[in-house]
């Protein structure tokens, strides 16, 4: 009953019957003495003391997921320490391909982790084990993850407080990808603890490849954020026609759905294209500003003279000074640091 019927060398003589009634004494001592009744007794031993194969199995399995469940968890809290603080993973360098003298951020933050944690120590030196989870891609993959459902929850908070209000906004990165910022404003309301918080939770930053009102409508109807509009009661873009324009604009297509819905033109925007305005007014102020950016200009096109301007003789403390700004013809706000730029180093400018 108990015997492994594909060990090598096995008979089948005690399971079908023996009629070797002359010789059965032999044949019983040399059957006690051989592998295949030794194991089938081990099986049956353990199988009455509950001792089952499965089950040491099932606690070898229990006892590797739980491991690799530890590593999953310290490695998902390194990854959140670094990228709350802004820190740059860098999780390529020092591992793979990328062979150099210096280690990422978070493949140093794991071995000095290692020091002190057994887990991590294991993980480091244990060399039969081949799968780390310490690669770029499964750092990319966990930060993905992570931000699809901390998304969730807060779509999910939004929706729980059915009313919110959306701004929005749009930038190009450093890659030159427009990224689209997207802010809700809710309010959260405590009934247990009898209180009322007002929240504005950033989404993330969202890639368009158009720009065309139905791509912004797709977003908020049917992408990652899959809002009920109806619920909106306030909208706050800039002036661009796509955003706030009247006819056929983003504010428009919202207000067609939900008409408690007002458009407010985002104030800071609107107030620096409100002073830039009121500075062409001027003569004056329209010669000061082309002046700086002309400063600015002279130096910038040469690479000989921005060196002159940026590392001339007293270089320790020539670095810590600010380098000339070009003006920002929207942002008024901008052109403080070009004026007090070149305020710093008028001097040298001269």
């Amino acid at each position: 009953m108990f015997a492994n019927r594909s060990q090598k060398g096995f008979k089948n003589n005690w399971i079908v019957g023996i009629n070797d009634w002359h010789h059965m004494n032999d044949k019983i001592n040399d059957h006690e003495k051989s592998q295949t009744h030794i194991y089938a007794s081990s099986v049956q031993l353990h199988w009455s003391e509950n001792k089952i194969i499965n089950r040491h199995t099932e606690k070898q399995i229990s006892k590797e997921a739980d491991f690799w469940k530890n590593v999953l968890t310290r490695i998902i809290k390194i990854i959140l320490y670094l990228t709350e603080g802004n820190t740059a993973l860098r999780g390529n360098e020092g591992s793979g391909k990328n062979k150099s003298n210096s280690e990422g951020n978070f493949i140093r933050t794991v071995k000095l982790m290692s020091e002190f944690d057994p887990i991590l120590y294991e993980l480091l030196n244990n060399e039969s084990l081949k799968t780390k989870y310490l690669s770029w891609k499964i750092q990319n993959e966990i930060i993905d993850l992570l931000a699809v459902e901390l998304c969730r929850l807060l779509c999910k908070e939004i929706k729980d407080s059915k009313l919110f209000s959306i701004i929005m906004d749009s930038t190009l990165d450093i890659t030159k990808k427009d990224q689209l910022s997207v802010v809700l404003r809710y309010v959260v309301i405590d009934y247990h603890k009898k209180s009322i918080e007002i929240k504005e939770s950033f989404l993330g930053f969202f890639e368009l490849k158009k720009h065309g009102v139905a791509d912004y409508e797709n977003l908020l109807y049917f992408g990652i954020l899959c809002l009920n509009v109806k619920n909106c009661h306030g909208q706050g873009y800039d002036g661009v026609s796509v955003m706030s324009g009247s006819n056929s604009g983003v504010q428009k297509r919202i207000m067609s759905v939900a008409r408690n819905a007002p458009f407010v033109h985002c104030c800071a925007h609107n107030l620096n294209l409100v002073i830039s305005d009121a500075a062409k007014s001027t003569q004056v102020a329209n010669n000061f500003f082309a002046t700086v950016q002309a400063i600015f200009n002279y130096f910038s096109s040469s690479a000989p003279r921005w060196a002159t301007l940026a590392f001339s003789e007293d270089f320790a403390r020539k670095i810590r000074k600010k380098v000339l700004k070009k003006i920002c013809p929207t942002r008024w706000e901008a052109r403080h640091e070009s004026i007090s730029a070149l305020k710093q180093r008028y001097i040298d400018v001269l």
